[in-house]
């Protein structure tokens, strides 16, 4: 069993990733709104937001999404998937994927 979190930093991505999921069949991911270390820091010390708006890097948009997958090849085939729609995680701006094997994962079926 593998955990994957798919955090996702443009929304204009979003659709296309929840139905990316769904045809992989990934019903039972967890959805959570959220924000940047940026934004956090900029709130809390205003300086930083001087700085950071001079060179125009606000990111509003973040999910996370995380989901259990029975093997690394699933997660694989949707980062493929996500790839060949334009969705491709080594470019700036679009988010992060990552997968760790779980030695443990308790869950009804």
């Amino acid at each position: 069993m593998y955990i994957a979190i798919l955090i996702l930093k443009s929304e204009a991505y979003a659709k296309q990733v929840v139905s990316t999921l769904i045809e992989f069949e990934i019903f039972d991911a967890t959805v959570l709104d959220g924000e940047g270390l940026e934004n956090v820091a900029t709130e809390t010390m205003p300086v930083l937001s001087e700085i950071t708006s001079l060179f125009g890097q606000e990111i509003s948009f973040n999910k996370t999404m995380i989901f259990g997958s029975k093997d690394r090849d699933t997660i694989e085939q949707i980062n493929r998937s996500l790839k060949d729609q334009g969705i491709d995680f080594t470019q700036p701006e679009v988010g992060t994927l990552m997968a760790f094997p779980c030695e443990l994962y308790i869950t009804e079926g």
